[in-house]
């Protein structure tokens, strides 16, 4: 009796099981191109550009963090990619042409299409630093001459 009621229990949730990986309608999959291939739709997030540098800042973090945490990976990691990455961008005001590029490339700056990242830069901390969301931000870069 108990072998029974184990194979019908057995038949009964693989009978019934679906994979949540494979879709079950074409409702919610790409619908293909010319070329045949499937083209995923752009999330409108990403069409803002205040909300392309907030993920452009993020990435950065994510791999900020992931650089630090394996040099030490039972130690803690502290650290505020937002201002790490604003004084990165501050220092790329006055970088030269191939100084800049390696900064925008470290910060992803370079998959951004508008080409005026700082006074974006400027929108993005306005937006985090507003009264209503009580956050106070205060970078600084000091630079000592070598004679």
């Amino acid at each position: 009796m108990q072998a029974l009621v184990l194979l019908l229990w057995t038949g009964a949730l693989l009978g019934h099981g679906s994979s949540q990986n494979v879709p079950s309608s074409s409702e919610g999959s790409p619908v293909p191109d010319s070329t045949g291939e499937p083209v995923e739709e752009e999330d409108p997030f990403f069409k803002v550009p205040v909300n392309k540098l907030a993920a452009a800042v993020s990435n950065f973090g994510y791999d900020l963090y992931r650089l630090r945490s394996s040099a030490s990976p039972t130690g803690n990691v502290l650290l505020s990619p937002l201002s790490v990455a604003t004084a990165l961008s501050a220092l790329s005001l006055g970088a030269e042409h191939r100084t800049e590029s390696v900064i925008h490339r470290a910060l992803y700056y370079d998959l951004i299409t508008n080409p005026d990242i700082h006074s974006t830069y400027k929108e993005l901390l306005a937006s985090v630093t507003a009264p209503e969301k009580n956050l106070k931000s205060a970078s600084r870069i000091v630079f000592e001459r070598s004679q």
